[in-house]
């Protein structure tokens, strides 16, 4: 399977009056670590809308645990990887660590989306053999 780990500092900015980091960005870096995955992979969301007319990969579920909490200045290491797939989706799992700790354990699931000709709708639709092969 894909793999795909950055590192970050988190930002004062990122985090919530608390101090720690509010929420929706760890929902944030999920996507971006996602994303920048896909692209190192050679499976940049703009190359994958001209080969195959996709609309990109949409997310169709997300989760987060929380297990310790993350700090303005913190060094923090998003690794993320395809974990799991099946002919329609893909299941994306993200860790986020500071200092060999666990903070966040995370998963997407995320769809080959594609417009109907028809009705101009999207929906999931099967990923081409030779995108399963590369993430598999």
């Amino acid at each position: 399977m894909i793999q795909f780990e950055w590192k970050h500092t988190v930002e004062w900015g990122e985090c919530d009056p608390a101090r720690i980091v509010f929420y929706p960005n760890i929902y944030r870096w999920f996507d971006k670590s996602s994303l920048d995955m896909m692209r190192f992979h050679g499976f940049g969301q703009a190359e994958m809308i001209e080969q195959f007319g996709i609309v990109g990969f949409p997310l169709i579920e997300t989760h987060a645990e929380y297990k310790r909490p993350m700090r303005w200045n913190d060094e923090v290491i998003v690794s993320s990887c395809v974990d799991s797939y099946s002919g329609r989706s893909f299941t994306i799992t993200h860790k986020i660590s500071k200092s060999d700790l666990l903070c966040v354990l995370g998963y997407e699931i995320r769809c080959w989306g594609r417009r109907e000709g028809d009705t101009g709708k999207m929906k999931a639709s099967e990923m081409p053999d030779e995108f399963l092969r590369a993430i598999g």
